[in-house]
This record gives structure tokens, sequence and C-alpha cells, in this order.
């Protein structure tokens, strides 16, 4: 009787074709991510140029300047790209400047994983729709957050900006949240909104955040504590090192007093004559 070198092992089974978020990357697929990394980068560093370097003396969307030489570095559309992006969101474009910035090393990220952003496919499109949703539900809240806040609190600001602080966006939510929350309470809903809306936008848990702090707090006090610990035995070991020695002098002292030393008489020599 023969068997078979599979009889004793589980049976095969059927091969069947990888997902959709793990087929291979095609050439073509591979390029165009490539040039896309490459354009959003260049971007970016064009929108931070323009923001680094906005003067409000350029003539730009929102003005139309003092009739001198564009300051700006990145030219005349820097100038018109940075002053539309404070008038509209004062300084809190800079929260869009970071999601940006996010999201192109989450790409660049992806690409070096496996050369091109996964491929969405029927199985996990719920949950590519989930993802999205959260991420622009997030930016909306902390732009609008960030923003009530800014033309509430920051309203010192509206001197090195093209409009008021907060942009246009402030300037529309503000006054509706202090008259219908006050000034305590919409900062109050405006700073819940904000984080709520950083976490969905950022994608991390506060909570996650809250327990890694916990977790090095904990690290440092324990470590604090050994070595404040050892430093306390090394202390109480010199100490009842010095006190077992003052005990054996003082020991030594009395043995000495009560058994004085034994008197040695040294032999007299005679000369005996012969």
């Amino acid at each position: 009787m023969t068997y078979s070198l599979d009889t004793l092992t589980s049976p095969r089974r059927s091969k069947s074709p990888p997902p959709a978020a793990e087929a291979p990357t095609t050439g073509l697929g591979r390029f165009a991510a490539e040039l896309a990394l490459l354009a959003g980068v260049l971007l970016l560093a064009f929108w931070l140029l323009a923001l680094f370097s906005y003067a409000q003396a350029d003539a730009a969307w929102s003005t139309s300047g003092q009739g001198g030489p564009t300051l700006n570095r990145a030219g005349r559309l820097g100038a018109w790209i940075a002053d539309a992006s404070y008038f509209l969101f004062g300084f809190s474009v800079w929260w869009l400047v970071a999601l940006a910035v996010r999201s192109w090393l989450a790409g660049l990220a992806a690409w070096l994983r496996h050369g091109v952003a996964p491929v969405q496919g029927a199985p996990v499109r719920p949950a590519w729709l989930h993802a999205r949703a959260a991420f622009w539900l997030g930016l909306v809240l902390l732009l609008c957050a960030s923003c009530v806040l800014e033309w509430t609190r920051l309203y010192s600001l509206d001197v090195r900006l093209p409009g008021d602080s907060g942009g246009v966006l402030g300037s529309w939510l503000g006054p509706v949240a202090l008259r219908w929350l006050g000034f305590t309470g919409s900062g109050l809903v405006a700073i819940v909104l904000g984080l709520a809306g950083s976490a969905l936008a950022f994608r991390f848990s506060w909570g996650n955040v809250a327990e890694r702090i916990g977790a090095a707090l904990h690290t440092r006090i324990e470590s604090s504590r050994k070595k404040r610990e050892a430093v306390q035995d090394i202390a109480l070991g010199q100490q009842a090192a010095r006190e077992r020695e003052v005990v054996v002098t003082g020991e030594r002292v009395e043995i000495k007093e009560h058994h004085p030393a034994p008197v040695i008489v040294e032999p007299v020599v005679l000369e005996v004559p012969r």
C-alpha cells in the first residue's frame, strides 16, 4: 500500500487572487505616484515660501499694495497666494499646511512600502470612505474652532494680517459663537471641537497620547525613585559602617583598660669569671 506525500498534510487550499489593496504595482502607476509626490513637495515648498515671506506692501488679492517692488520671495503669484490664504483663514491657515505636510508624508510612506498607494477596490471601499469622511470632518472642525479662537482672543494680530484675525471664516463664525455661547462658552466649545477635529484630521487618539505620556511619567518617576533609594541605601550603609567602626574602637579601648599589657622583665646577664 502506498500513500502520496500530501496524505499527512492539510489539503491544499484553492489559490485566491490577492485583494485589491495588495495588487502588484504597474510601471505606469508607480510613475504616476512618483510624479504626484514630486509635484506635491514642489507645491508645498512654494506655498511655505509664499507664506513665510508675506508682506502687506505687496499688491495682491485683497490689496493694491504700495506701488513698490514685490517683496514676496515667491513673486507676484506667491504674494497673491499668501494674501488669499491669510485673508480667508488668518494664521489658522498653518493648520492646512501641517495637514498637507502630513498627507504628503503619508503618501511617501505608502509609496516606500508598496511602490504606490493601495488601489481601493470593492472590499476596502467602505473603510476608505469612512477614513476620508473622518478626515474632512476633522479638518472642518479644526479650522472653524481655530478661526473662532483667533477672532475672539487673538484680535491683536490684525495688524499683521490683510484682514481680521481668523480671516473671513473667523469673522463669520466668531460673532455667532459669542452671541449664542458667550465669551467663555465659545472658548470652551472651540477648544473641545479643536481637539476632536485635530484627532480626526491627523488620525491619532488623545487617549493613546495620554497613555503614552502617563507611561513616560511613570517610568521617569520610578527611575527617580530607584535612584533615590539607591542613594539612601548607600548613605545608610556608610552611616552603619561609621557606627560599627566607633563601636569596635570603643571595645578596643575598654579591653586595653581592663587588661593592661604585661610587664616584660628583661633578664640580667652576669659575667662569671673563668
